[in-house]
């Protein structure tokens, strides 16, 4: 059923996430890409911002493309690069130890921080952490001495898994916990629900808080994010979030202003 007094066109800008959003591993949700293209049609800003670090903004870009949906670089925001700019405006060029791949990498260098290798781990004064397909023991004992001497320790993101084809991979959240355990040191987080990420994503569309809509699958990084900014949330069910852990949501904070079986659900809103 339409909620007949919702108008998202209303709205000058939106923020989508990616993983279980607009896309389940590699197949695109229903009705996403008509979602974009008419907001588009519209003149409306649409900016996809995600936790995920695995890939670059064209990584992503790419991805998005090949799923039917125009996209560049330009208009996808991860955490990795809200991390490396964060990380600029607080401690200026940093030596960093990441935990990660080119997806981090390519963005702490982007905004001049060096990369520290393991070998060289006594070079440091950072260590980042996100999703890392090649974790291994031996990462975990270098971040950790490291953390331990004294380095600053920053996560992307600390959501716990990723949504996929066949239900759920171990996201970020584990590999930072493992660290958290082995260190009793907890991280600066970057991605969403923090602040600075959706911050540096009203600047990029030039528009305030009150005049978008963040549309996500998560209850604690998007819609508790979009809400503390007092943005227009959308919980869509197509990702992390079941229909029964919404029904139990209690805390206002983690309560959408919309709740939809997907994205493609958006389209009667635009009409």
């Amino acid at each position: 059923m339409i909620a007949p007094n919702i108008n998202l066109k209303e709205f000058e800008a939106f923020v989508f996430d990616l993983d279980g959003c607009i896309y389940v591993g590699k197949r695109v949700v229903p009705g996403a890409p008509r979602v974009v293209e008419r907001l588009r049609d519209l003149n409306k800003s649409v900016i996809f911002v995600t936790n995920n670090a695995t890939k670059t903004p064209e990584g992503f870009a790419s991805k998005l493309r090949g799923l039917g949906i125009k996209a560049s670089g330009d208009d996808v925001l991860t955490s990795a690069t809200a991390t490396a700019v964060f990380m600029s405006e607080k401690f200026g060029k940093c030596n960093v130890f990441p935990i990660g791949g080119r997806g981090l990498t390519d963005e702490l260098r982007k905004q001049g921080h060096r990369i520290i290798s393991i070998n060289r781990i006594d070079r440091a004064d950072s260590v980042v952490a996100c999703l890392d397909f090649q974790f291994t023991y031996k990462k975990l004992h270098a971040a950790s001495s490291a953390i331990l001497s004294g380095n600053r320790f920053i996560a992307t993101n600390v959501d716990p898994v990723v949504p996929v084809e066949d239900g759920f991979m171990p996201g970020a959240g584990a590999i930072v916990s493992a660290i958290v355990t082995a260190t009793n040191k907890e991280p600066y987080v970057v991605g969403k629900p923090c602040r600075h990420i959706l911050d540096l994503a009203f600047k990029k569309l030039g528009v305030s808080p009150k005049e978008t809509v963040i549309v996500g699958d998560r209850l604690d990084t998007d819609i508790k994010g979009g809400n503390e900014t007092g943005a227009f949330t959308i919980l869509v069910l197509s990702g992390a979030t079941t229909l029964e852990k919404f029904q139990n949501v209690g805390d206002p904070q983690f309560k959408p202003k919309l709740t939809l079986e997907d994205v493609g659900h958006m389209l009667p809103y635009l009409s």
